[in-house]
């Protein structure tokens, strides 16, 4: 019989998830998305409730050309997200649905991103790339 490991309730886990979260952003920085990717998915398996690694997550497929498995990280990293930490989220979110001509929905969260933010710009650039039909070039 399979042991199932509750991997939450280890005493190790987040020792576990920093370590995995750390070699996955040494990898992202290498350009080793896959690895990147998996490093981050395995961290996650120690603590699902962190949002950086989500986000994280999220940069991996939007840079390995998967937007619909970026759309869904970065949605499970939102709900995670303190409010108010929330900007950098709605962008990258919204970049993945513009790369999947979901203009409409794109500019929903490109709408919500805070003006103090430094992807507030960017945001109002892609959302008329949007608004135009044009899911090109993302800024």
């Amino acid at each position: 019989m399979k042991r199932t490991i509750d991997k939450e309730s280890d005493h190790h886990s987040s020792e576990l998830n920093h370590k995995l979260y750390k070699a996955g952003c040494d990898f992202f920085e290498k350009k080793e998305f896959k690895k990147a990717g998996k490093a981050f998915s395995e961290a996650l398996e120690y603590w699902p409730q962190d949002t950086q690694a989500w986000f994280a997550l999220g940069n991996c497929y939007d840079e390995l050309n998967k937007p619909a498995k970026a759309e869904k990280a970065f949605k499970k990293a939102l709900q995670l997200c303190a409010q108010n930490k929330q900007s950098d989220i709605l962008y990258n979110l919204g970049n993945s649905l513009l790369d999947q001509a979901k203009f409409e929905e794109a500019i929903e969260y490109y709408k919500k991103v805070s003006a103090q933010s430094s992807a507030y710009r960017a945001a109002q650039i892609n959302m008329e790339r949007a608004i135009n039909g044009n899911p090109n070039k993302n800024s």
